[in-house]
């Protein structure tokens, strides 16, 4: 499954950053935020790479729907873990580079 959300990741972010993200991405999303997906330590960088790449396209979306929330709950999981802290950072710096303050 690792390989299915590294692919996905790869494909979005070879996509010129004007384009807009496809429904099937943002349809992916509510399943990539639901904290079981995080808890298998395989899942954690490719989940974190392809998170990293449908913030940035997706900021508006993800604010309407209200899942920043998530968003920062899986950060907060990933930081509380010495060998997950790294991919929280990444995805922290995703979430501050796409929404202003």
């Amino acid at each position: 499954m690792q390989y299915v959300f590294q692919i996905l990741a790869q494909l979005l972010e070879s996509s010129p950053p004007q384009d807009a993200m496809s429904e099937n991405y943002k349809t992916l999303l509510t399943p990539l935020l639901h904290p079981p997906l995080w808890e298998s330590r395989g899942n954690v960088p490719s989940c974190t790479r392809l998170l990293c790449a449908v913030i940035p396209r997706s900021a508006p979306y993800i604010l309407a729907e209200n899942k920043i929330e998530q968003v920062l709950g899986i950060f907060q999981q990933l930081i509380a873990f010495k060998k997950t802290e790294l991919h929280g950072l990444d995805l922290i710096e995703a979430v501050i580079k796409a929404f202003e303050p």
